[in-house]
């Protein structure tokens, strides 16, 4: 019985550290797709305060989604037929 709850305390361990690890590697600053968020997350700021207007803020969304495609291209797997 002992044994077994060892086991499953070790297990959850595990598993917690792998989650965290997980996060922690997504959500590190030097990740460019995390860069890309931030910068959309301060266009959208700036558009709700007023320092940037609708226009500018389509131009900025622009600019960020063909970065986005240059460091990340969507690749659509061929037809079978």
């Amino acid at each position: 019985m002992l044994a077994t709850m060892l086991a499953a305390a070790a297990t959850a361990g595990v598993y917690v550290l792998l989650i965290s690890r997980h996060l922690y590697k997504a959500a590190a600053p030097g990740r460019p797709h995390r860069r890309l968020a931030d910068a959309e997350r301060s266009a959208t700021v700036r558009l709700l305060y007023g320092e940037l207007d609708r226009a500018g803020y389509r131009a900025e969304l622009e600019m960020l989604a063909a970065l986005d495609a240059v460091g990340r291209p969507l690749v659509v797997p061929a037809s079978e037929h």
